[in-house]
């Protein structure tokens, strides 16, 4: 079998899908690469990972390239936690202004446009950043230890924001497969497809392993690490897929895009489905 080269992400949030990759328990199969959303997008796109967690926005950009794995993705229904808008002012004061954003994802950008532009009413300018400017936008672990230390100001929850302003579940990142890989390698992508949903179950089954592991990283108590893990979705269904399609809707595609791999039967998506 080929020994596919898969991402993983720098930060905690995925540590409950990776837990068997965290535990080198699939080393045979796999060489692990690890990386921002950025950084993972931009492997992805030049061919150098298989199989990755990317940024929605990345997965929908690169639709005729990239397969959505199936039932997993990273997601919330309100509260994200590590997706936030730290500002010095209200943010209905904020226009005018700039807001420092990190170069690690794409898609919190994007969705902090929408809400500026739709939710908030706001201009403002975003700017490539990563100092301690406020307004600024954070995401991943830097995110949540500003979250959790009730800091000076004003803190927005993007996923909270988003909930608020359509009703709708969000997705922030998917799980994608190069498409010549699974045109190559089709047995291996299904073997990828099953160990990732198989290291999902693990991590759902040993939660408090991933909790201590996670808050051994992070430096936070198990309880704010719970707290986190409880606000985030990884079983991508239709209520997550009617926020991602509503979502890309507002950034200018007519139709989904995106295409999956895998089976989904048991929950309607327009998506068209390859495997």
């Amino acid at each position: 079998m080929t020994r596919a080269r898969l991402g993983r992400m720098a930060y905690i949030n995925t540590l409950p899908v990776d837990w068997e990759l965290a535990k080198g328990r699939f080393s045979e199969l796999v060489s692990v690469h690890r990386g921002t959303p950025t950084i993972l997008n931009r492997l992805m796109a030049e061919g150098k990972l298989d199989v990755s967690p990317v940024s929605s926005v990345a997965a929908a950009e690169h639709a005729d390239d990239w397969l959505v794995f199936d039932h997993l993705c990273i997601g919330c229904r309100g509260d994200v936690g590590s997706v936030v808008l730290h500002s010095d002012v209200p943010v209905e004061q904020l226009n005018g202004r700039c807001i420092a954003v990190t170069a690690a994802s794409a898609t919190a950008a994007k969705l902090l446009q929408v809400l500026l532009a739709r939710h908030w009413k706001v201009q403002a300018r975003l700017v490539s950043e990563n100092g301690k400017t406020l307004p600024r936008l954070l995401i991943g672990d830097p995110a949540l230890k500003v979250s959790q230390s009730e800091p000076e100001g004003f803190l927005y929850d993007l996923g909270r924001s988003w909930q608020d302003y359509t009703g709708l579940d969000f997705v922030f990142g998917l799980w994608c497969v190069r498409r010549a890989f699974a045109e190559e390698h089709p047995q291996e992508t299904w073997v990828l497809y099953h160990l990732l949903r198989t290291s999902r179950s693990s991590g759902r089954t040993e939660a408090a392993g991933v909790i201590a592991e996670a808050a051994g990283l992070t430096g936070l108590s198990e309880a704010k690490i719970k707290s986190y893990f409880d606000k985030l979705v990884y079983d991508l269904d239709a209520g997550l897929w009617k926020g991602l399609e509503h979502f890309l809707r507002l950034l200018g595609y007519e139709e989904c895009p995106l295409q999956r791999f895998g089976g989904a039967e048991h929950w309607e998506a327009p998506a068209r489905r390859i495997g």
